[in-house]
Parts: structure tokens; C-alpha cells; sequence
């Protein structure tokens, strides 16, 4: 099937109700600040209209951080929903987000911690949506200070194809890599990664390219540059892409 190509600014959520859902999330008033800040570059009405949520589906938030999508995730999917929110022991003990999650969790009763690294921990089934917001490249990272081990991003993409159901959308927004660059070199080195490299990745786990946007896209973007470098830091070139599980 033919890649879909959306131009940035152009996505439209399919449900009005899915639309008037993802609003009221971003304008929920125990969203911490420090999202709220965030809104303006990550444009997340326009991504999540992608995303084609509707109530009582299950969604995977991979490498949650704090809880910036899963926030987002838990309203459109409603009370019979269920949103997983992933995170490794290392990740919330390093970065102190424990708390965070606790409050998370005690206002959204439709979200659920999945503590695990990627390719150990036991994924849900039957999964309709799965989310990588700027963590795709993260399948190549390893840290000895965050606990996480040289991991596996073929066989654990093919676990999460094994847990979705037919028809399931995965969303990739990344930060982009010059072209060719090596996926492991990259990540350990910038936190970047070439779209190709996730192209081929999940068409080698059998999944088909939906849809891309240039909705995040910046030009300007000095790509040797880290990812987290003042300078850049929230203005990267960032792509979209949306795959299908068939």
C-alpha cells in the first residue's frame, strides 16, 4: 500500500468526539506546567489526529518519560480504555519521576504503569495503538547508569507486532539523523536516527507505512549536533511516521 503523504499542519481527527476528546486532555487542569510549556513545539492535537483514537482501545505509550503522551492518551480512550504507560526501574529511580507517576496514576484510573526493559518485559495483548514519541532510536541506547542493557529493536519489534491486534496504527516521532547514519552510533552519540533505518526496521517486522508528516519538521536543524544542546534542545527536525499492524 501506497505511503500516505500528510503536509504539515493538515491532520484532521476523523471523530469529532476523539477531537473534542484530545482538547479537553490538553486542557485538563492537572496537567503540570512544564507539558503545558511544552504544547507549542510538539503540536499534539495535530499529532494525535493521526493516531485515530477512539474510546475503550488500548493503547502502549514506549519509554513513557513523564508521562507527557500518556496524559494525552488516557481521555480519547475513555473508562473502558486502557492506556500502558511504559518506563524501566532505572529510568524512574534515576530521574526521580516516581512521584510524578503517583499522581499520574491516582487522577487517570485507565493508565497503567509497565515497568520492564524493551525486549524483557511482557507486553500487553491485543494492542490497537502503540506510541514512540522521540524514543524509537532509544531501541539502540544502552546506559549502565540507567540499567538498561544492549537491546534487541528487531525481536522486540516483532513482539509488539505479535501483541497488536489487525489493522493497529504505531506512530513514530523522532528526532532526525543524516541520512545513513548508524542507528546505534547515532542514539549513543546525538539521540537521533535516520527515518530510513525506522522504515526498514518496521517493514522488516511487518508492518506497512500508513502515513508521514513534515508537521515537525526544521530545517535549520544542525543534526550533529545532541539532541538535548541548549541550542536546539525543543527546535530539532523532527518526522512522523504512522504504520499499520496487518
Amino acid at each position: 500500500m501506497a505511503a500516505l503523504l500528510l503536509l504539515a499542519g493538515t491532520a484532521q481527527a476523523e471523530d469529532g468526539g476523539a477531537e473534542a476528546a484530545i482538547a479537553a486532555a490538553l486542557a485538563a487542569p492537572d496537567r503540570p506546567e512544564r507539558q503545558r510549556a511544552a504544547d507549542a513545539e510538539r503540536k499534539p492535537a495535530a499529532i494525535l489526529a493521526m493516531f485515530k483514537l477512539a474510546p475503550g482501545q488500548r493503547v502502549l505509550d514506549v519509554v513513557a518519560g513523564q508521562g507527557y503522551y500518556t496524559r494525552l492518551l488516557a481521555g480519547p480512550v475513555g473508562p473502558k480504555g486502557r492506556v500502558f504507560a511504559h518506563s524501566t526501574e532505572g529510568l524512574i529511580a534515576v530521574d526521580k519521576l516516581q512521584p510524578e507517576w503517583d499522581r499520574l496514576l491516582a487522577s487517570h484510573p485507565n493508565v497503567e504503569l509497565l515497568i520492564g526493559v524493551p525486549g524483557l518485559v511482557k507486553l500487553p495483548e491485543r494492542l490497537d495503538r502503540v506510541l514512540f514519541h522521540l524514543t524509537f532510536h532509544d531501541l539502540w541506547w544502552e546506559s549502565e547508569a540507567y540499567r538498561i542493557p544492549r537491546m534487541n529493536p528487531s525481536g522486540f519489534l516483532q513482539e509488539l507486532k505479535a501483541a497488536m491486534v489487525p489493522g493497529g496504527l504505531l506512530l513514530v516521532v523522532d528526532h532526525a539523523a543524516s541520512p545513513g547514519a548508524e542507528p546505534r552510533a547515532e542514539t549513543m552519540a546525538r539521540h537521533r536516527i535516520d527515518p530510513a533505518v525506522v522504515k526498514a526496521e518496521m517493514a522488516k517486522a511487518g508492518f506497512t507505512l500508513e502515513a508521514e508528516s513534515g508537521l515537525l519538521a526544521n530545517p535549520a536543524d544542525d543534526r550533529t549536533k545532541l539532541v538535548y544542546d541548549p541550542a536546539i534542545r525543543g527546535k530539532t527536525d523532527r518526522f512522523t511516521l504512522l504504520f499499520r499492524s496487518d
